[in-house]
């Protein structure tokens, strides 16, 4: 009897994705309020969703997942060159800022690719880096902000 062998490869269809360059993360620019405003490093945006597992009585094969409320708190870090001067107005923590607080990533021609928009905005901490005497280096000033919310925005 002669065994019939199946190649999963000529079966399966392959997806018609579009091919698309991914993002380059090196050029990017923040506003609030459209204020230009020049960071170094961004990070801390995510979106994360805590869930409770629930086994159910009398069946030890799989349990249920649900959602929880938000429980962490969301953080947006930056970090820039410290400046002569005290106008930056990222260091006054503790601060309500008034207004949403927009990062647009940029292609290597400088056209959007995407945008975040980021509310409810509170100053955490502000931070002045390392000062070294055996290093060559860039004074940095670095911020956290909470944040409410973000939504990432058609460009």
């Amino acid at each position: 009897m002669g065994r019939t062998m199946y190649f999963p490869y000529k079966t399966m269809r392959q997806l018609s994705l579009p091919v698309i360059d991914p993002i380059p993360g090196y050029r990017f620019t923040v506003f609030l309020n459209d204020v230009i405003m020049g960071f170094q490093k961004v990070s801390g945006i995510s979106r994360t969703v805590e869930t409770e597992s629930y086994h159910e009585g009398g069946l030890n094969t799989s349990i249920h997942i649900f959602p929880k409320f938000c429980g962490s708190e969301r953080i947006l870090r930056m970090e820039k060159g410290a400046c002569r001067g005290t106008e930056h107005p990222f260091i006054m923590a503790g601060e309500r800022l008034e207004g949403p607080l927009n990062l647009i990533v940029m292609d290597n021609l400088g056209i959007p690719l995407k945008s975040y928009l980021f509310t409810g905005l509170l100053l955490k901490s502000w931070e002045v880096g390392e000062l070294s005497a055996d290093q060559n280096s860039i004074l940095m000033d670095r911020f956290e902000v909470s944040y409410e919310d973000f939504d990432v925005m058609k460009v």
